[in-house]
């Protein structure tokens, strides 16, 4: 039997493509169509779920910032009564109700939040587990040439790092966007009610929040994108060596195996450095940018109090009143701690957003990829045979089958006694198109003989095996089974005709009927 290092294999050093192709796209910047496709997905997964979780989310928000408008009133209120001299009935009257109004909307804005956390975690945990079952349905129909061009550990790191991203994005960062951008905007337009200056002043520093945040976003995106294609690399090659361990040991590949390690570990950790790097300057900067704007705001908002500065405002105009009051300026600056804090947060998310796009693209790139072709119309049915050689198809068990074949051209269907019968005609074939590594071959097995292949490593007995089962195509000649073109043959069924042992055994979780089970999952227990 050829050994594990055989050549012309998927793999091998010679005839194989080359094993360890990096899953997802390349390129350093964050695609937004990806990011536009998981939201759609999330939509199809759960139409009523996602809706009233949002309605809940931008209940909450609202709620959460009219507050400021009440806070506002009664700072007018009582600076009206100190100057008129109210009684306490007469404050009372007023302060009662504006309080009760302001405690029901924070009960029901937590009402809100405990509903749509709740919901979130349903959807989140639900929209993984779709995902991964659509990802893992996917693969089952992948060719054996995409497992041979991909590490297997990278592709496991789909399952596991990438997956891991989503479940970031959807449970924490969709719902952080969507409440803080809501607030923001409500606030604004508060904010724009009660003075036209003052928000003209908190735009100012919101334009520069947004300018430090695109420059440290923008510098962590690229590398948190390589971050998530490095961290598949890694895993990639160290299930390598794991599975190639006894190969490692006899040729002493031991500090080689360490070399390459470290450079693939070395590329991760430069990459996550750097992402994390400008991730972590981000929040202070913001932040700090926020605390200055918030002083300003205060002085300039107490110097045009004490100046007695005229106001323009929708809130002046309602009532009669041009100047700025001490009201306004304390819940304008409480405004301007939510409208920046908010801002912040949406900052805050830009990197779990973009490795939440870069994990998608990679997820995206194995859902994408094309599923084995099979163009085969001729099916494997059980058969009677009768005396003078006639077939009939069958339901029953009788131990014969036949090759069901429908002719387009005529609409007649025709039978083939299953026999075994292997001939390959001129056979070419190259793992890559621009290596071939069977060249004009012409071999054949009649039913019931015993036939060996006998060659070097790398002379491609395993791979005319391989071409028999199609687990890959020929580019030129044919293949016949039973006289029938086997590119005419359902894989499914061509397969199923067929008996192989590996070279690589494979046992799988469970016990050792199970294994055997596995190539008649319909066996008894007797058979």
């Amino acid at each position: 039997m050829p050994g594990p290092m055989q050549q012309g294999r998927p793999g091998g050093p010679q005839g194989g493509p080359p094993n360890g192709k990096p899953g997802g796209p390349p390129g350093g910047k964050a695609n937004f169509k990806a990011l536009g496709r998981l939201v759609r997905m999330l939509f199809q997964f759960f139409p009523v779920m996602v809706p009233v979780t949002i309605v809940c989310i931008l209940f909450s928000s609202v709620a959460a910032a009219i507050p400021d408008m009440y806070i506002q009133q009664v700072i007018k209120l009582i600076t009206d009564a100190f100057e008129q001299g109210w009684g306490w009935d007469e404050v009372k009257a007023q302060l009662v109700p504006k309080m009760i109004t302001l405690v029901v909307l924070y009960v029901v804005a937590i009402a809100a939040v405990a509903l749509y956390t709740q919901l979130m975690a349903f959807i989140t945990q639900g929209y993984l587990n779709k995902m991964r079952q659509s990802m893992f349905r996917k693969m089952q129909n992948l060719p054996l040439r995409y497992f041979d061009t991909h590490k297997h550990g990278d592709i496991m790191s789909y399952y596991t790092n990438d997956i891991d991203t989503l479940r970031q994005l959807i449970s924490q960062s969709l719902p952080t966007l969507l409440r803080a951008g809501t607030v923001v905007v409500v606030v604004f337009f508060i904010m724009f009610y009660y003075s036209i200056w003052l928000t003209l002043f908190t735009v100012v520093g919101v334009i520069l929040i947004s300018f430090a945040s695109g420059k440290m976003g923008g510098g962590s995106a690229k590398y948190f994108i390589r971050q998530q294609r490095s961290v598949g690399q890694t895993e990639g090659y160290i299930q390598e060596i794991m599975n190639g361990q006894k190969v490692v040991k006899v040729f002493n590949h031991e500090r080689k195996a360490q070399e390459e390690f470290d450079k693939v570990n070395e590329e991760l950790c430069a990459d996550a450095y750097k992402a994390n790097a400008y991730a972590n300057c981000l929040g202070p900067v913001v932040n700090n940018i926020g605390n200055i704007l918030y002083v300003l705001l205060a002085v300039t908002g107490g110097i045009m109090v004490l100046a007695g500065m005229k106001n323009p405002s929708i809130y002046g105009a309602m009532h009669g009143s041009a100047l700025l009051d001490v009201s306004i300026v304390v819940a304008f600056l409480n405004m301007t701690k939510q409208f920046t804090g908010n801002v912040n947060q949406v900052a805050q998310q830009i990197n779990s957003v973009v490795m939440a796009i870069a994990g998608a693209e990679r997820v995206f790139s194995v859902m994408d990829e094309e599923p084995e072709p099979d163009e085969g119309y001729v099916t494997l049915v059980r058969a009677e045979i009768a005396e003078d050689g006639t077939i009939t198809e069958t339901q029953r068990r009788t131990g014969h089958w036949a090759w069901k074949h429908p002719h387009q051209a005529d609409g007649s269907v025709t039978y083939t006694e299953l026999k075994g019968d292997v001939v390959l005609d001129h056979v070419d074939f190259g793992y890559v198109p621009e290596k071939t590594v069977l060249h004009d071959v012409s071999v054949f097995a009649k039913p019931g003989e015993k036939v060996a292949f006998v060659g070097s490593t790398g002379a491609g007995k395993t791979t005319i095996t391989n071409l028999i089962n199609r687990f890959y195509d020929i580019a030129d000649g044919k293949i016949r089974y039973d006289g029938i073109n086997i590119n005419k043959i359902v894989k499914s069924d061509l397969r199923r005709s067929l008996g192989i042992v590996l070279q690589e055994t494979n046992l799988f979780t469970g016990t050792v009927m199970d294994n055997i089970r596995y190539g008649k999952l319909d066996a008894t227990d007797q058979e």
